[in-house]
């Protein structure tokens, strides 16, 4: 299995480019058709996100690809991932929009030392495999070898979630602001229980070690160099597919897209965090979007 992962993540080495204008790429995804768990408002999401970077941020329609439902199969999102990562140079802008289910698994043999809870993060791309995920570790190996001051950014706007293990789905069906659906899809059990560190308590709940506990909406990591993470919500929460402004949207993009709109499209990413929670409190979800990068980054503006 581990060869497999380093042979399927492994991207293709940058081209050296000189003598041009910085350029600016995206990948934007949105999946809602999934076999037994659909969502509504993913591709919504994509759609806007590449009106944004269009219309606001000088992104050319030649450099967005938008790939959405059954394109997003696994191989499919790791071929538009190299397609991204290629060709670019120091500062270049490179974007990546993920809209759908998210999830966890146990760790493999690759992962086994970088998770204290023993759990990997996983995005679900439509053709999902509970035994060959898409993991965090695999989508972040395309930014690390990038040339010095590519400029990073990656949104989220999916479940990452310790606590999602019980999970439970709510669908009122009434296209208010009610009605919302959980983007976190829960793995088999079997999958859990492969990793010895999971138990089962006396009410049949997974119990997992303590994972690293992140404190604010606004971490400072160094590891990442000069990549900026937005994320639908903390690591130990699920977050919502709702209907948001007469459509259904996820939270995240949904009130990205107010935040930016309301402050003429030039907010820094700290601000910009703390608009979105406090929109989120206000309409009573229970998640916390959350900015990470190295904190010399928090005052620089979205996508400047």
């Amino acid at each position: 299995m581990v060869e497999s992962h380093i042979e399927v993540i492994e991207p293709a080495k940058p081209s050296v480019v000189t003598g041009r204008p910085q350029l600016r790429k995206a990948l934007i995804t949105g999946i809602n058709t999934y076999p037994g768990s659909p969502l509504r408002g993913c591709v919504n999401d994509a759609l806007l996100m590449y009106k944004i970077l269009s219309e606001k941020y000088d992104f050319k329609s030649e450099n967005i690809d938008l790939i959405t439902d059954g394109e997003c199969t696994k191989k499919n999102m790791l071929k538009y991932l190299r397609k991204l990562t290629m060709d670019v140079q120091s500062g270049d802008y490179i974007f990546f929009h993920y809209s759908g289910h998210g999830s966890q698994v146990a760790v493999n043999d690759w992962t086994n030392n970088k998770e204290s809870d023993g759990m990997d993060e996983i995005l679900c791309p439509v053709d999902l495999d509970w035994n060959d995920p898409l993991r965090d570790h695999e989508l972040g190996a395309f930014f690390t070898k990038l040339p010095p001051d590519v400029k990073i950014l990656i949104i989220l706007d999916c479940c990452h979630s310790g606590t999602g293990l019980r999970n439970t789905w709510k669908t009122i069906g009434d296209q208010s602001e009610n009605d919302w659906v959980n983007r976190f899809m829960p793995p088999p059990p079997s999958n859990i229980l492969s990793d010895p560190r999971i138990t089962l308590d006396d009410a049949m709940n997974f119990v997992a070690p303590d994972s690293v506990n992140k404190n604010g909406f606004m971490v400072e990591t160094a590891k990442q160099g000069s990549a900026i993470l937005i994320s639908k919500c903390q690591d130990n929460q699920t977050s919502a597919d709702a209907y948001l402004g007469g459509r259904y949207q996820g939270a995240l993009t949904c009130l990205l897209a107010q935040s930016l709109a309301e402050n003429d499209y030039s907010l820094s990413y700290k601000n910009l965090i703390l608009e979105i929670n406090k929109k989120t409190d206000k309409m009573g979800f229970e998640q916390n979007p959350q900015l990470e990068s190295k904190s010399t980054l928090f005052d620089k503006k979205f996508l400047r």
